[in-house]
């Protein structure tokens, strides 16, 4: 599991993020449990929007009116409730929250959100400033969808540059083919923000379920169902259990000692 591609991609993302934040907050700042409100809006300056009935509707009527647009003519978007929707787009990028969730329940949906926001933009902005540094406040205009600027797309397109992203909002018949996936990789960016593997694989004790998923939500904030399945996690990577090929032949793999000789 540590050394699966998704671990490994998501280890990469959450390496880029803390040498982001390393100027920009203090590390008491990232201690346990962690405050994802505070890195977003202090360290990443993406603003959170917090509404009571948060919905599809309600997100879209609240973005024309940050664009100066009438809400009319929205209605064709088919609405859902939300805990929580991450928006990439002019007129910037944005998280809504719905403000009635638990505290620990909505610091794990920003956690998730910020998983998209790093995965889909801040990466990719990353990339692009590495490949293109002279271009530092253009590309940081770009990406806040401050301006386009067509000769730098031009720059990228030549450089081989992955587009901008561009929002999930689809469920149902609506659901992009990639989107599972992103949500999954959301998931385990938030975990491992939120508890890393390294600190809890080194506390994880087998056998002990309830007292270390317990321990999970005291110390790391981790929703108890979150904590459950991360306590499955753990388990299949550092107690793996013999497979059924394994336990019919051991005793040919690994005989029995001889038994002393009587005297």
């Amino acid at each position: 599991m540590r050394h699966s591609v998704h671990i490994q991609r998501v280890l990469a993302i959450t390496d880029a993020l803390y040498g982001f934040l390393y100027d920009r907050l203090n590390v008491s700042e990232l201690k346990f449990p962690r405050d994802i409100e505070r890195i977003i809006l202090y360290g990443l300056e993406v603003p959170i929007v917090r509404k009571p009935n948060l919905t599809l509707h309600v997100a879209a009527q609240y973005l024309c009116v940050l664009r100066g647009e009438s809400p009319k003519g929205r209605g064709n978007i088919s609405d859902r409730e939300l805990y929580g929707l991450l928006h990439v787009g002019p007129p910037c990028n944005i998280i809504f929250i719905r403000e009635d969730l638990p505290d620990h329940i909505r610091n794990y949906v920003l956690a998730h959100e910020l998983g998209h926001f790093l995965a889909d933009v801040f990466l990719i902005q990353q990339l692009w400033l590495k490949t293109l540094p002279e271009q530092k406040e253009t590309i940081e205009r770009v990406f806040s969808w401050q301006e386009y600027d067509a000769f730098l797309e031009f720059c990228g397109l030549i450089k081989g540059l992955p587009n901008r992203p561009k929002a999930i909002v689809g469920r149902g018949n609506a659901l992009a083919p990639e989107t599972t996936e992103r949500e999954i990789q959301a998931d385990l960016i938030a975990r491992e923000l939120l508890a890393p593997w390294d600190a809890v694989s080194a506390l994880f004790r087998p056998n002990k379920h309830r007292e270390f998923i317990a321990l999970l939500r005291e110390q790391f904030g981790l929703p108890l169902k979150i904590a459950a399945y991360y306590y499955d996690d753990l388990e299949r990577a550092l107690s793996p259990k013999p497979d059924m090929i394994e336990r019919l032949f051991s005793s040919f793999f690994y005989p029995a000692p001889p038994t002393a000789s009587k005297k």
